[in-house]
C-alpha cells in the first residue's frame, strides 16, 4: 500500500519503521552441546526479533550521531557481557534480547541492512532484499484460470 502523495517522488525508504521479515534459515543439524537452538527457540527468537525490531527502527530514526553510537556502544556491552543469558537464560536474558534487537535496527541503516538468525532488517529499498521478492513462486492456478 502507498500512502505517498500523488504528486510525491518515489521513496528509497521503507518508512519509519522499516522493513522487518523472515528469512528461511539453513537446516542444520546442531551440535547436541547446543541444544537451545535445537528446538524451538531459533523460531521464537526469529519471532522475537521481528516484533520488536521495527520499533527500534522507529526509536532511533531521528537520533544523532552521539545517540547512535551510544546506543551501539550499549547493545555491543550488553551482548558481548551477556549474550549467553540471552540463549541459555538467566538474570541478563530480557535486556540481552532487547539489546540483539537495538542491534539489528543499528545495522538496519547500512547498505544492505541485515540479515541473521532468521530475520532480515533494512530501512531502504535494496537489490536482493527478501522483503520485496514473493514469499513462494507464484502456483499454476494463481494464474487466474478457473479450473
Amino acid at each position: 500500500m502507498n500512502n505517498a502523495p500523488p504528486d510525491s517522488e518515489p521513496s528509497d525508504s521503507h518508512g519509519p519503521f522499516g522493513l522487518v521479515v523472515r528469512v528461511p534459515t539453513p537446516d542444520r543439524r546442531p551440535h547436541p552441546e547446543h541444544a537451545p537452538w535445537a528446538g524451538a527457540f531459533p523460531e521464537r527468537l526469529a519471532d522475537f526479533l521481528t516484533g520488536l525490531i521495527p520499533l527500534f527502527i522507529a526509536e532511533l530514526a531521528a537520533a544523532t550521531d552521539a545517540q547512535f553510537q551510544q546506543a551501539r556502544d550499549a547493545a555491543l556491552e550488553q551482548i558481548a557481557n551477556h549474550g549467553d543469558d540471552l540463549q541459555f537464560g538467566g538474570e541478563h536474558r530480557r535486556s540481552s534480547r532487547t539489546a540483539l534487537a537495538k542491534a539489528f535496527a543499528l545495522l538496519a541503516r547500512a547498505e544492505g541492512g541485515v540479515t541473521a538468525l532468521g530475520a532480515h532488517a533494512c530501512t531502504a529499498v535494496h537489490e536482493g532484499c527478501p522483503g520485496l521478492r514473493p514469499s513462494h513462486p507464484p502456483r499454476p492456478s494463481d494464474s487466474g484460470r478457473r479450473p
